[in-house]
């Protein structure tokens, strides 16, 4: 299988939001032909962003990796302030105000726009968008036609949201109730996360990632390590070499992980969704090496998934630029330089140190936000 078609698309089996979106939409223009797009962009409560996550479209040829403050965009902040739908059925006239969204939204040819807010437990989550290509589409006709789609597409939000949250909160009462580990565990994650970003964002040509793919490997890199509690901190810390068995040891944090996720997973229901099988690949790949010589299942080039190996990379450029028992954090021209070598040695993904590589100013600024401590003022501490 080539290079550019690798791990991008799931097997059938495994549901994507953005399958179904794309299913619902066929369905949806048997009644009303005029509509182009149905998507679904999440709200990210940190940021204040509306983000793009999941399309109708083929491959999200109309909008991907597309972000903008709610708090910028008046109508909608208050259509989720009131749990009300937003229709535009002229949109070239209402746009008449210069700005980047609005520009955007010219860009796209949309005539009619309807949103509706959609909530998890009360709290807002984001907004279903269904878009035409003509004017006056929306209106209490076309309501009472697309109540039992969006009942739908809410239903598939939902499901995928709570498995999602489901899992990064069991996980984050496991480690609360590991204090030891848990302190130095949560600025790795916070690192990861940003790192994993940034290289999955750069490989969205390369190997056709898309914003729901994304969310998942960031998500999930949060929990690569899981399975490091099941050794002793003193192991894990140790400032020396490993001997043969404790090197066993570290290394069988894979399978425990392993263990640690399918215990949690909520329930067999979920184990067809795409986000679950990124999950897995992660907890089992993310230490395989591009030559083989990596562990525990020694997988070469194109078998192992991409998205561990984008977790590979974010975690050995997090361990040369942190500071460990053993060594003082190196620079970001050092670790980069370091993870190009390996590259020459064909162990890492050239791709993966190519997205790191062309973001330095952001990597900086992920590591000054979030600085992992001298270990020399430290004791009793979780280094991952």
């Amino acid at each position: 299988m080539g290079e550019m078609q690798h791990d991008s698309r799931q097997p059938e089996k495994f549901k994507s939001l953005n399958s179904q979106l794309a299913r619902l939409h066929e369905s949806i223009c048997t009644e009303i032909p005029q509509i182009v797009r149905v998507s679904f962009a999440i709200y990210d409560q940190m940021t204040d962003h509306l983000k793009t996550y999941a399309d109708s479209t083929p491959k999200g040829e109309i909008l991907i990796h597309y972000e903008y403050p709610l708090s910028k965009i008046p109508s909608l902040k208050e259509c989720a302030e009131q749990n009300t739908n937003r229709y535009i059925n002229n949109l070239y006239k209402r746009l008449e105000k210069e700005s980047h969204h609005n520009n955007w939204l010219r860009a796209q040819n949309f005539s009619s726009s309807f949103a509706s807010p959609t909530y998890y437990n009360g709290d807002f989550i984001g907004f279903i968008f269904i878009n035409a290509s003509e004017d006056f589409i929306f209106d209490e006709s076309s309501d009472r036609i697309l109540a039992p789609y969006l009942e739908q597409i809410r239903e598939a939000v939902l499901k995928e949201y709570q498995i999602i949250h489901a899992i990064l909160k069991e996980t984050e009462e496991i480690l609360q109730r590991n204090p030891k580990h848990f302190k130095q565990a949560k600025d790795h994650q916070e690192r990861m996360y940003f790192f994993t970003k940034v290289i999955a964002q750069g490989l969205t040509e390369v190997y056709q990632l898309d914003d729901e793919q994304i969310d998942f490997i960031t998500l999930f890199s949060r929990l690569h390590d899981i399975g490091k509690l099941s050794l002793p901190c003193d192991l894990l810390t140790k400032p020396g070499a490993l001997a043969s068995l404790e090197r066993k040891q570290v290394t069988g944090h894979i399978e425990k992980g392993v263990e640690i996720i399918n215990k949690i997973l909520p329930g067999s229901e979920c184990d067809n969704h795409a986000c679950i099988a990124i999950l897995k690949d992660i907890m089992a790949y993310h230490h395989e090496l591009m030559d083989g010589s990596g562990y525990p299942h020694r997988l070469k080039g194109q078998d192992i998934p991409v998205s561990a190996r984008i977790i590979t990379v974010a975690n050995i450029f997090d361990a040369l630029t942190s500071h460990r028992p053993y060594k003082q954090a190196r620079s970001v021209p050092f670790a980069l330089l370091e993870l190009e070598k390996m590259v020459a040695e064909q162990k890492l993904d050239r791709h993966c140190v190519n997205a790191l590589r062309n973001n330095q100013e952001y990597l900086k600024k992920v590591i000054e936000k979030y600085p992992e401590p001298d270990p020399s003022s430290l004791s009793d501490t979780y280094y991952t």
